[in-house]
């Protein structure tokens, strides 16, 4: 009966501190690259029947290690949104109050892009102690073609404070297919969400789908548009490795609207879209050792 109550509560004085959190997060300092990298956690749900954006984009790394292999820019089309992604919290683990403001309104949509397969093994180290629990501390994955760009939204009215903002509007993603051999079973993982949006929403036990990660998602900036200095040293090291996992569906329509300033700049409208299945589970990592620093 305890160990059953225990998230219950936890979730409850979670919700608390989300309430108090906005008059005290307009002095909110940055956190430090590797305590906000170490708590990227977010949990995907399928966007589908939607149409194409149909603009294009041109796409630079900005991953220290991607940059020193030379890897070229890509001009990409941005199709379908296929994804919604939002930040969520895993077992008890609880991201500290230096992060926490900025992480629950960490919520990204994933558009279809395609392009050349990079073909290279990239060495990782898992950040998040729960993942590096389950899997172990490292692995290795094959990084294939792009798959997806994911850039920042926020969800119906709840738009992120100005001090969060200064992070968050910066937070574009490209998301390779990797190929691994990391075995995964079928363990299961209790989720909690922490976007405020979803801040009532009950903890939720998930499951692995006994497969390999199959995603590998890079910082990247749009059309040569580089995030400011302040939050660049953040933005560089948000890697994120994907699982396939299996949960409940959210079955809700919600209404996205971008926050990143180049496709503000384009005028893109609101869009209102049904977010469905449980997809993966993208967990934060680091590339050849080359971990976020502070």
């Amino acid at each position: 009966m305890e160990r059953s109550v225990r998230p219950l509560v936890l979730a409850a004085l979670l919700l608390v501190a989300l309430v108090a959190l906005p008059a005290a997060v307009t002095a909110q300092v940055l956190p430090p690259p590797s305590v906000f990298v170490s708590n990227l956690d977010v949990r995907c749900y399928k966007i589908p029947n939607q149409p194409p954006l149909g603009i294009n984009l041109r796409l630079d790394h900005l991953n220290p290690y991607f940059q020193q292999l030379g890897l070229p820019f890509e001009n990409v089309s941005v199709r379908e949104p296929q994804d919604l992604c939002v930040p969520v919290y895993k077992e008890n683990n609880v991201p500290p109050s230096t992060v926490l403001p900025f992480l629950r309104y960490v919520d990204w949509k994933c558009y279809g892009i395609t392009g050349p397969s990079l073909d290279i093994t990239v060495p990782i180290d898992q950040l998040n102690p729960v993942i590096a629990g389950l899997f172990g501390s490292s692995t290795s994955v094959v990084v294939r073609e792009p798959q997806q760009l994911c850039v920042p939204v926020f969800k119906n009215t709840v738009s992120p404070p100005a001090a969060v903002a200064q992070l968050v509007n910066w937070l574009d993603v490209k998301c390779y297919r990797v190929e691994s051999t990391q075995a995964v079973g079928t363990q299961p993982l209790l989720l909690t969400h922490l976007n405020p949006l979803f801040a009532t929403v009950s903890p939720e036990t998930v499951n692995f789908a006994a497969l390999p990660p199959n995603q590998l998602c890079v910082p990247v900036k749009k059309n040569l548009a580089t995030p400011p200095s302040t939050v660049l040293p953040i933005i560089q090291f948000s890697d994120v490795l994907c699982y396939p996992i299996r949960g409940l569906p959210l079955n809700q329509m919600l209404t996205l609207t971008h926050l990143n300033p180049v496709l503000r700049g384009m005028g893109l409208p609101p869009e209102n879209v049904l977010v469905t299945e449980t997809d993966k589970l993208c967990v934060p990592v680091a590339k050849n050792h080359m971990f976020p620093p502070g």
